[in-house]
């Protein structure tokens, strides 16, 4: 490895900045970390490495990217992976006017062991080089990129991330006011149920404050909230109403069309998954 390709990151001792010490490293890339506790500053940081990961809550990301401006030059290559895009890619813009810069969003969390088949969003904000170099390492992974400006990112995300979470937490809280006894609800699932129990089970290892900002910071996640609401009201009404069959029938069609279009999509883009 290019002893010169040296990779700081900042915030490295947070979760998803060690994820990413431990994956560069394993790549053979040396790597040096910035964070509140460490005797290296972001600035020092930035005069000794090439290639610098933003990995900050997505709050004290522009006083960061402001703090470094003056000191990223034409041959550093600046990765973010914030969650959202608009604004960091805008924040970005403005203060780093030196270097090449990629907005990432890596979709999967600190805790996979095992990359193949994940995906990991990018959009490139100026250069050429460090999009080549970026996309080569990643697909070495088996990772899927997936290339997309950052309006049309968080307005997707907005259904992805805002309403995949609230509706874990409905779940949950469904669940929990049930009073059943959750060893005779997975006793009794069926598959399927079983199965989103499992997704519902790995919000114990996820940080509230992590999943606020995703939940509360994206601009179109009160429209979806109120859009998936209105829908949950209506549905409820039409199934309690004395045409409840013929409403179920017609809501299940849709349905039912929507999972065929799935069907085919799922089974094209990732065809060695059930």
């Amino acid at each position: 490895m290019d002893e010169n390709f040296r990779v700081g990151i900042i915030g490295g001792k947070g979760k998803m900045g060690n994820f990413f010490k431990n994956f560069f490293e394993k790549k053979g890339y040396p790597v040096e970390v910035s964070d509140v506790n460490t005797t290296l500053t972001n600035i020092e940081l930035v005069k000794r490495n090439k290639i610098i990961l933003i990995s900050v809550p997505i709050e004290i990301f522009p006083e960061v990217v402001k703090e470094i401006s003056s000191f990223v030059r034409e041959t550093h290559w600046v990765i973010d992976i914030c969650s959202l895009k608009n604004e960091p890619v805008k924040v970005m813009k403005k203060f780093l006017k030196k270097g090449e810069i990629l907005a990432t969003h890596p979709l999967f969390g600190p805790y996979e062991e095992d990359l193949k088949g994940k995906t990991i969003a990018f959009y490139p904000v100026r250069g050429k080089e460090i999009v080549k170099w970026f996309k080569n390492l990643m697909s070495s992974e088996g990772l899927n990129l997936v290339k997309i400006s950052p309006k049309k990112h968080d307005e997707i995300m907005a259904l992805v991330q805002v309403i995949n979470h609230f509706w874990l937490i409905l779940l949950a809280k469904t669940i929990k006011d049930s009073g059943f006894n959750l060893k005779d609800l997975i006793y009794l699932s069926t598959p399927s149920f079983l199965r989103q129990l499992h997704i519902l089970k790995r919000l114990a290892k996820q940080d509230p404050q992590l999943y606020a900002k995703i939940q509360l910071e994206n601009p179109l996640g009160k429209k979806f909230r109120n859009l998936l609401c209105r829908n949950c009201k209506d549905l409820a009404k039409a199934f309690n109403s004395e045409k409840a069959e013929e409403e179920f029938k017609k809501h299940f069609i849709l349905a039912k069309k929507v999972a065929e279009e799935l069907e085919i999509l799922l089974d094209k883009i990732f065809p060695e998954k059930i």
